[in-house]
């Protein structure tokens, strides 16, 4: 028998048949589960097994998510199997069925694509009838149970209202993540509601906005080199999605001579962003409490296969659903916040961004 890995890699090929797969990964049981090491509380149902389906582990952030949520789910004496899809639908597909085939009793979701994450949403709802909760995204299903996701709009407003206390005025760029993703379109309009009076006046003038599939620090390059060379290097503020789509921006700038003279921003607060925000060429970037984030979906993942409602603090309607969650605030992390903010989360170590002495 082949192990659960490579029936996983040969259903996402083609090779063989769903039903294939899901009679020979059940032979596997839990195998490959993870059984958190804390101690059990009374009121814990001992065999409740929860499957966390990851986009991937490329993404610096996600293996904090993984902590954080782990470290709940432990305290509440959950099992859990987690993985990640390597970036690939059909991976991920097949992820959610050796889950399945393993017993769990709710589904955490990130999906790779949020179109393609409704299908496998209303696939589990069909087959298998668990609670599921969309994570990072709100997954524009009526078959999820519940979401633990940023207030993507307030992530665009912080940083739009920092560029507009920082920057000049002037030729202003915006470098956006996937199109087809809410998160990308929700940070966009954000910032552009609190630049559009500055826009309307003409004291500011977006000069460059392009959308990046997969989050592309290669196409934020692009963009930004495009950007400068039409406008002379004319360029007063950038403001990127996330901290890969900014980290290509100061590629392009850098290369002209201009870091630290053109304010840009990201989100997440990337080791390497945190170390140019000390430097100076990066001048912001914005943070979700992803503690607060992995918390709720484990508490929500808890009550739910116990049939009780998890906290919440804001319910979504979803195709004519009510869809209760729990909505996630974001802070922006500037160079005089930087410290305070490590001392808070345990996100970076002081010394590996340059504040204190190796």
């Amino acid at each position: 028998m082949t192990d659960l890995s490579s029936l996983i890699k040969l259903v996402s090929e083609g090779r063989i048949s769903r039903r294939e797969f899901v009679k020979s990964a059940a032979a596997f049981g839990a195998a490959s589960v993870t059984l958190g090491a804390g101690a059990i509380p009374s009121h814990a149902a001992a065999d409740t097994l929860v499957g966390f389906s990851f986009p991937s582990f490329e993404h610096f952030r996600w293996a904090h998510d993984r902590h954080y949520f782990e470290k709940r789910a432990d305290e509440l004496g959950l099992k859990y199997v987690i993985q990640g899809a390597n970036e690939d639908v059909s991976t991920q597909d097949a992820q959610i069925d050796a889950m399945l085939s393993q017993g769990i009793k709710a589904l955490i979701l990130i999906p790779v694509n949020v179109d393609a994450g409704k299908k496998m949403v209303d696939r589990v709802k069909r087959d298998a009838n668990i609670p599921i909760i969309s994570y990072n995204y709100v997954i524009p299903s009526p078959n999820i149970d519940y979401w633990a996701a940023r207030d993507n709009y307030l992530v665009g407003e912080i940083q739009a209202k920092q560029a507009l206390k920082d920057a000049k005025k002037g030729n202003w760029a915006i470098v956006s993540g996937p199109e087809g993703v809410d998160v990308a379109r929700q940070k966009t309009e954000g910032a552009l509601r609190v630049l559009k009076p500055y826009i309307d006046s003409g004291e500011i003038k977006i000069v460059s906005h392009e959308y990046h599939d997969a989050w592309s620090p290669e196409g934020a390059l692009a963009q930004i080199e495009n950007a400068l060379t039409r406008n002379n290097n004319n360029l007063q503020a950038v403001i990127a999605n996330e901290d890969g789509l900014a980290l290509g921006s100061l590629r392009a700038i850098t290369e002209q001579g201009l870091a630290g003279k053109v304010w840009l921003c990201g989100e997440d607060v990337f080791p390497e962003v945190a170390q140019a925000i000390v430097k100076g060429d990066i001048s912001m970037s914005a943070w979700t409490d992803l503690i607060q984030m992995a918390t709720a979906a484990a508490d929500a993942a808890f009550a739910l296969t116990k049939g009780e409602k998890p906290p919440s603090n804001e319910t979504l309607k979803v195709e004519g659903k009510d869809v209760p969650g729990m909505r996630i605030q974001s802070r922006g992390v500037t160079k005089d916040t930087l410290a305070e903010f490590l001392k808070l989360t345990d996100w970076l170590k002081p010394e590996d961004v340059g504040l204190v002495a190796k």
